[in-house]
């Protein structure tokens, strides 16, 4: 059995009427609404929700088809890239709309290995839900290109992107995309993966025709399940 010192979850909460980033909405009526057939006393509480949401809501995954017409949906993107180990990069020294170089993912060289789920630390996560949630640091598009030629399965970040906000038609995601490599937005909680290694789940909803889907992301520790 896993113990709560064993798993890390790395997604932001999702609050209904208080996400500022896109809308989100819990409805909470009475089982009978939906459906009329059942029966139940007036002091049991029996409920069956209804959401409204945006597929990019809190910590979330993007595949192919957000930006290539021919790409993978969420419903048959490979859940071989969205587990796997984790490794961490600490770009929390970077300001705002700085650019994250070729070189200086060059010199995490020896961090990452093919096959492992890439997550970029900002610091980012503490603005969730502020004004300053779009003033984060991006990935130069060379560094993606390196990033894609190391073997990665999966990129994460803790900010809102890793995209330069003003560049057009968003070439970052779409060389990822090419390459096959989902994009996960919004992650929060990397710090706490300092006792690895870790193997990260990321499990998407499979909705078809999805461009994205809100995920619950987990780390457990690898000794951890290997004792299972």
């Amino acid at each position: 059995m896993l113990k709560s010192t064993d798993i890390v979850d790395l997604s932001q909460p999702l609050y209904s009427g208080r996400e500022v980033n896109f809308p989100f909405e819990l409805m909470l009526p009475d089982a009978t609404d939906s459906m009329p057939m059942l029966t139940h006393d007036e002091d049991v509480w029996y409920k069956i929700g209804r959401v409204n949401m945006c597929t990019h809501n809190s910590t979330h995954v993007e595949v192919p088809y957000h930006h290539l017409r021919d790409g993978r949906d969420v419903l048959d993107f490979p859940l071989t890239r969205l587990v796997g180990p984790v490794t961490v990069l600490d770009f929390t020294h970077k300001k705002p709309h700085e650019m994250i170089t070729l070189e200086e993912l060059k010199a995490c060289d020896f961090s990452i290995s093919r096959g492992d789920i890439l997550f970029i630390k900002t610091g980012q996560d503490k603005n969730f839900r502020s004004d300053q949630w779009l003033d984060f640091p991006y990935v130069e598009v060379d560094g993606l290109l390196w990033l894609i030629e190391k073997g990665i399965l999966c990129l994460g970040t803790d900010a809102a992107g890793i995209e330069d906000i003003y560049a057009h038609n968003q070439p970052g995601h779409v060389t990822l995309f090419k390459a096959g490599i989902p994009l996960v937005e919004s992650l929060t909680a990397l710090d706490q993966l300092r006792d690895g290694p870790y193997i990260v789940f990321i499990l998407p909803l499979p909705f078809e025709h999805g461009d994205a889907s809100p995920v619950r992301v987990t780390a457990i520790k690898k000794y951890a399940l290997m004792e299972l």
